[in-house]
């Protein structure tokens, strides 16, 4: 029986060689399409899933009909299409060999495909994406492949565009999975079994191998059919590019592409997943009272930690959600998979906040935001409109949004700067405004839920050796000064999914393998008990540049990198660069409780790690201050600026 690690590597290995694949097909259990038994033509049935692909469909199915081999049927699903999808096919609908499913909304990948295999009519099951297109081979070649019966599934050769620029085509093809993804559906064909797709309801994913291929694994062989007879459309909306993290997707724009409305369990990556479902449970059925608060229209998006936004309804607050587009996966908008945001359409935003009413429009948070919050600011609604931004002006400027996010500081009735550095960077810009229409906030703090008691053993208790985290990517730690720690029985733990042995890692790994490791990303809920296991954390390591002077500081100066709360839900010292000559944020944030381990050179963090009494008081100094960088801790400071904003805009 063909194996289970056999099968990913035969649709992944053309990740690395396409010559790889061409190896492992010689596999006894990977059958050949050469020699296929002679059989009476045996039907396909072509699954057409579709959303808001109306420009893309007609070339699908003209090269459908095109085909070599014409014992077919065509199922389209149209899942929840907003566009003109059904003017587009309409005068395809009369031919007696096409089928048409509509679903009123969007519900997901695998969810269409399981309504088409539910309603098929024929065993062998094939795919044929709206924007994606058949050669005239293609079936006869994947008929030839499926004429034996000991294969379960048979997939062609690809070709596809490589190019990583708008404006280029670099055409490339392949005869397995193209390099850095999974098998693609127009490529694939499967005898028809009781296996069905994983919906969305159970789990969301880009790796179309975890979503079905694998369910295939024990049904017979994989046979590569080693002609390319079909291509992959290269484009923005693509599904990989909304939800891989790795190819610039992410929850978030999975969420805001397809209107998901529910919790959601999604696996961005080999190895994080996220669950809305279990994680969010306690902040979903709660009852508040509305009865003295504001109401308070968001306007953006929430970055990282969004769940901290619960603390304002908690405080009894009523919130409203006007979400801008997420240009990153990690730009968290609605709908909310926790407490009751209410979306605001915005198709009519400006009837509807006429509708709402609200308080105080509270824009925020990140590069993302700054297009709406703009477009709302300049509506001109005369509700008290409050700007907050965390992270990025160098990123707005380069992204050509510079003037408006200027005039969104220029212009806003309040501002919340992410400190009091960023505070003195932007004041270069904009005209003089009252310091008590400013306040002093870092935007993505986590709930205070966040901060458990459940802390866990040092390693360091157990092995008599230190042990230092990473959360995340490693910023300014070179493999020279890893070599320092190493020799000196200093870990380095890092945790971050798009660290592998093949890839960042590989120049530390050659120093010492014995003293770095690689770990799987680690969820919120469990920040505590697994990162306190470690006895410090490392901040971005960056040299400052600016010499004091505000004028030549850049975003590594002004940025208070989200690890800085993942290290204090845990109760763990932060260790930077010391930067004594330059204005630097993390430094005055981390260090002005005591929370840190600043160095110049390598040997000074060593010196400190190993200094147990200077170790503990670092320590004690985080427990005891922790709790006051949560977000709960801050709400009656920022709903009091909104009061106050609110006073004055009436004055």
């Amino acid at each position: 029986m063909y194996t289970f690690e056999l099968i990913k590597i035969v649709v992944y290995c053309a990740k690395y060689n396409s010559h790889i694949v061409m190896q492992c097909v010689s596999h006894k259990n990977i059958i050949s399409s050469e020699n296929a038994e002679t059989a009476a033509p045996r039907p396909f049935t072509v699954l057409m899933p579709v959303f808001n692909q109306c420009g893309f469909v007609r070339r699908a199915v003209s090269s459908l009909f095109s085909q070599t081999y014409a014992h077919w049927e065509l199922i389209i699903i149209n899942d929840g299409s907003t566009d003109a999808l059904n003017e587009f096919i309409a005068d395809y609908l009369t031919d007696s060999r096409i089928k048409y499913i509509e679903n009123p909304e969007n519900y997901g990948l695998g969810y269409a495909l399981n309504r088409g295999l539910d309603a098929a009519s024929y065993d062998l099951i094939a795919y044929l994406p709206a924007d994606d297109f058949f050669y005239e081979n293609h079936l006869q070649t994947l008929a030839d492949a499926l004429a034996k019966p000991e294969v379960a599934l048979a997939f062609t050769g690809i070709r596809f565009d490589d190019s990583k620029d708008s404006g280029f085509l670099d055409y490339k093809t392949c005869k397995g999975a193209i390099p850095g993804y999974c098998t693609q559906l127009v490529q694939v064909a499967h005898r028809k079994t009781a296996d069905r797709w994983t919906e969305r309801e159970e789990c969301v994913s880009e790796d179309l191998f975890y979503l079905f291929w694998r369910k295939l694994t024990g049904r017979g062989a994989f046979a590569p059919c080693q002609t390319v007879t079909c291509e992959w459309c290269c484009h923005p909306n693509q599904r990989h590019k909304i939800c891989g993290e790795r190819y610039g997707g992410g929850l978030n724009k999975y969420r805001a592409y397809y209107g998901v409305k529910q919790p959601i369990r999604f696996r961005s990556g080999k190895y994080k997943i996220f669950d809305e479902v279990g994680n969010y449970a306690p902040y979903r059925n709660h009852v508040v009272s509305y009865s003295e608060g504001l109401k308070i229209l968001l306007v953006g998006e929430l970055a990282y930690n969004p769940e901290r936004i619960y603390a304002l309804e908690r405080s009894g607050q009523r919130l409203y959600g006007l979400w801008a587009q997420p240009r990153f996966g990690y730009s968290t908008v609605g709908h909310l998979p926790f407490g009751n945001v209410e979306d605001v359409p915005y198709e009519n935003w400006r009837e509807r906040v006429k509708e709402i009413n609200p308080d105080v429009v509270y824009a925020l948070l990140s590069t993302s935001a700054i297009e709406i919050a703009h477009e709302v600011l300049m509506a001109d609604t005369g509700i008290p409109f409050v700007w907050h931004f965390k992270e990025g002006p160098q990123e707005a400027q380069k992204a050509g949004l510079w003037d408006k996010l200027i005039t969104l500081y220029a212009r806003a009735d309040g501002r919340i700067y992410l400190n009091a550095e960023e505070k003195r960077w932007i004041e270069q810009f904009i005209p003089p405004v009252p310091e008590e229409c400013c306040l002093l906030l870092d935007g993505d703090m986590p709930l205070a839920d966040s901060f458990s008691d459940r802390f866990s053993p040092k390693l360091s208790a157990s092995d008599g050796e230190i042990h230092t985290v990473v959360a995340g990517r490693v910023v300014g730690l070179s493999p020279n000064d890893y070599a320092e720690l190493a020799r000196n029985g200093i870990h380095l733990h890092v945790y971050s999914e798009n660290l592998t042995p093949d890839e960042a890692s590989q120049p530390f790994l050659a120093v010492d393998r014995t003293h770095f490791h690689i770990h799987n990303h680690c969820p919120q809920h469990r920040w505590t008990e697994e990162f306190s296991q470690y006895d410090a954390g490392w901040l971005h390591c960056v040299d400052g540049g600016n010499d004091g002077n505000v004028l030549k500081m850049t975003w590594a100066d002004m940025n208070l990198p989200a690890r800085i709360s993942t290290y204090l839900v845990a109760g763990i010292p932060m260790i930077q660069k010391r930067n004594a000559s330059h204005i630097f944020a993390q430094r005055s944030y981390v260090g002005g409780y005591g929370m840190d381990i600043c160095y110049d050179t390598i040997t000074e963090v060593v010196d400190v790690l190993k200094d147990q009494r200077l170790m503990a008081e670092k320590v004690d100094n985080v427990l005891a201050n922790r709790h006051r960088f949560s977000f709960d801790a801050n709400v009656e400071t920022l709903t009091g600026f909104f009061r106050r904003i609110i006073s004055n805009k009436k004055v």
